[in-house]
């Protein structure tokens, strides 16, 4: 059997477009049962641990199939969580709505309040999931209408021992039902209007219903419409954002919150992508 610094090499010469150094080294940690990459270096001449096995999930792989699916896990931040097929595959764009949702928590509420958090389509519960364990005394609600996407969030709370709730329903009704307040709502909601600018292996595995909203700000005015029946007097939403919304969401951000505040921020690529809204019972916003 090869070892894996053959099998390393060798894929890498195969110049395929799915089958770069990330998602290789990848893919060997996961058959070998190895937990970072450089468990994986001080073995790389070691042979490939399943050989056989390996073979038909790097083939998967090299036709396109995105690797999260074919080993059933994705990174997020500093944890692995658990993905399938129909479950939206986590982005690093979203890790960074946690990390400034984080940032919005501490400047607005004082340290070790007991906050209540929704995280909305929630997906393979990231979101919520990693609040959870930025904000320990938190109670953290997670909803999607999808129940498979319920049960993998439950799956990676149970992993990780973070608790939270999960609520199957359609944006906010379930939390309306249940007459849930919250501090803080954080939501990544489908905000693709034009699927001709999906990826072409996005559009082909990815679930259609976490990407398409028609229009664009579809799913955005629907909360914006009921999001009072659910806010406590001092308040967060956070939301990542299609890059080229800007315009029309300031204008129902506007429409919805005339007395709130509100800001929006670029990605790591300089993408127009997050928009925080800020509700304040004395409208202090310095």
């Amino acid at each position: 059997m090869p070892t894996n610094r053959e099998t390393y090499f060798s894929l890498l010469k195969e110049n395929n477009k799915y089958l770069n150094r990330n998602i290789v080294n990848t893919m060997l940690c996961f058959i070998n049962g190895f937990d970072c990459n450089l468990t994986l270096y001080k073995n790389f001449d070691r042979e490939v641990d399943n050989y056989e096995n390996f073979l038909s999930l790097i083939d998967r792989v090299r036709n396109g199939e995105p690797y999260q699916y074919v080993i059933r896990k994705a990174n997020f931040i500093d944890l692995t969580f658990n993905v399938e097929p129909g479950v939206l595959i986590p982005r690093q764009e979203t890790e960074e709505l946690v990390i400034g949702t984080k940032v919005m928590i501490d400047k607005i509420f004082p340290p070790f309040s007991k906050l209540t958090i929704a995280d909305v389509c929630t997906g393979s519960g990231v979101i919520g999931i990693y609040l959870k364990k930025l904000f320990r005394s938190a109670t953290v609600y997670a909803t999607d209408i999808s129940e498979q996407c319920l049960k993998v969030a439950q799956s990676n709370s149970k992993m990780h021992n973070l608790s939270i709730e999960t609520l199957q329903g359609d944006l906010l009704e379930p939390l309306i039902e249940k007459g849930i307040k919250l501090d803080v709502l954080v939501c990544n909601p489908p905000y693709i209007g034009d699927p001709s600018t999906i990826d072409e292996q996005v559009w082909k595995y990815e679930p259609h219903q976490a990407l398409l909203a028609e229009p664009k700000t579809l799913f955005y005015e629907r909360i914006f419409k009921d999001v009072d029946k659910i806010l406590n007097k001092n308040a967060i939403l956070a939301f990542e954002i299609g890059e080229d919304m800007e315009d029309e969401l300031c204008a129902l951000v506007e429409q919805y919150f005339p007395n709130s505040a509100y800001k929006l921020s670029k990605d790591m690529y300089g993408k127009m992508r997050f928009l925080y809204i800020m509700i304040k019972e004395d409208g202090n916003y310095a």
